[in-house]
């Protein structure tokens, strides 16, 4: 495992939005963000630095389901031994999946910081929040919700998207605690996704 914060920053990026790729003999993680998203990524590379292959980089990105071109800004890391642990944790037969262990390796705010800043928004119809979970299997969703409670007392529910894809969905109360829980470790750019 890797050291903190290093550790943190990547759990929560792997329920988020990167992904681990085998580069040669190692893995190494990618992290995109549109480029509207310009000072998370780069907060992310001052921290990951240690590990980091090159700084962000702005590029153009296809998107495949509506064929248009976006801009984001991406880096990855070097392909370290070290994150071989990480893809045998977040991968079955090359498919991201919610760790067994999650609950071992979720246990620090910065990392559900991470993975809000990645993939939560605030609802602006009610003071709720949901983190997009849309990615991972029902099963994984459950283990998820249940490691939110355990490990940071958070009562979270599944709700249905369409098929075959859920969200985590933080109401009202819930919603105020997992903000106080990570509000020192989220961006000022980012502080709009908090109540």
């Amino acid at each position: 495992m890797l050291p903190e914060p290093i550790h943190s920053i990547i759990i929560g990026s792997l329920l988020g939005d990167a992904c681990l790729e085998l580069n040669g003999r190692y893995y190494r993680i990618r992290f995109d963000h549109s480029w509207k998203e310009k000072e998370y990524i780069w907060w992310k590379y001052k921290h990951l630095y240690p590990i980091a292959a090159s700084s962000p980089k702005l590029i153009k990105v296809l998107d495949n389901r509506t064929q248009k071109m976006y801009l984001h800004f991406r880096f990855d890391s070097k392909s370290i031994p070290e994150l071989a642990i990480y893809a045998k944790w977040f991968y079955i037969n090359n498919k991201k999946r919610v760790p067994l262990i999650i609950d071992k390796l979720l246990y620090n705010p910065l990392a559900l910081a991470v993975w809000y800043m990645d993939d939560g928004h605030r609802r602006t119809d009610c003071k709720a929040l949901r983190l997009n979970t849309q990615g991972f299997l029902s099963e994984d969703i459950d283990r998820l919700i249940e490691v939110l409670y355990l490990n940071f007392g958070l009562e979270v529910r599944k709700h249905y998207v369409r098929k075959g894809q859920w969200v985590i969905y933080f109401p009202r109360k819930t919603a105020q605690c997992f903000c106080d829980l990570i509000r020192c470790h989220v961006l000022p750019e980012m502080g709009y996704k908090l109540l």
